[in-house]
């Protein structure tokens, strides 16, 4: 990387590391994906459902404790032909397809994002009590929240990417697209304090569970595209768009 683009991440960027808290009435998720990982269509639903699927949105509402924090790293090394990406020391397996839509990053931004547990101990309590479809779909209901807080720090990182005329491409987390979830522990090393409080357990698993974390690229050559799930092995999605 030469020192002009240097110059212009370093502007872009005021601080290297940032924690961001948002209003939880400013997160809106669609039903359509509460459907979805209930495996029907907004067409196969009735009149019941689709109200208790309102109703729990808008209790979850005022569970939410949603923060993301990022950091961003301007010295890595891309090795398409070894599909890993050098950071700071640690090598990451993002495979194939991750590394090359990477290649042309100009810096990486490492972010983690969260809801918190209230609304995974309300879902738990829920299922406790035998309410099987109210937990399940409050369980289902924290994922989306989560994804939405991601999306929120990914279209702010956009928006002052964009002041200096550099764009974004799409984000990528490690248990996708082949990434191993064993790089969740390098990732989390070098968040520090932006890790909002996250916690990993051996296995990888994020605590709080509805939480995100990943990668993505800031330059003048990058893309942020729609998903394409056709791209993913994971055929067993629930999530998938068919």
């Amino acid at each position: 990387m030469n020192r002009n683009t240097i110059s212009t991440i370093e502007h872009l960027f005021a601080q290297s590391e940032s924690v961001l808290s948002f209003d939880a009435k400013t997160l809106d998720i669609s039903k359509d994906e509460i459907l979805r990982g209930l495996g029907m269509k907004l067409g196969d639903a009735d009149e019941y459902l689709l109200q208790l699927i309102e109703r729990l949105i808008n209790e979850a509402r005022p569970m939410l404790e949603p923060r993301a924090g990022y950091v961003i790293s301007q010295f890595f090394l891309v090795n398409k032909g070894a599909h890993v990406i050098h950071i700071e020391g640690h090598v990451f397996n993002t495979h194939k397809q991750v590394t090359s839509l990477l290649a042309k990053s100009e810096c990486l931004v490492l972010f983690a994002c969260t809801i918190g547990d209230k609304l995974e101990k309300e879902a738990k309590r829920q299922m406790a009590a035998g309410n099987s479809l109210e937990g399940y779909i409050f369980d289902l209901i924290g994922s989306e929240f989560a994804e939405c807080v991601a999306e929120k720090l990914h279209d702010e990182i956009e928006k002052q990417a964009a002041i200096h005329t550099l764009k974004v491409s799409n984000r990528y987390s490690p248990g996708y697209c082949n990434w191993p979830v064993s790089d969740q522990h390098k990732l989390f090393s070098l968040l520090g304090n932006a890790n909002c409080g996250i916690r990993l357990t051996e296995s990888s698993l994020m605590l709080p569970v509805k939480s995100v974390s990943g990668l993505l690229g800031v330059g003048k050559n990058m893309r942020r595209v729609k998903y394409k799930c056709d791209l993913c092995t994971d055929k067993d999605c629930i999530m998938r768009k068919k």
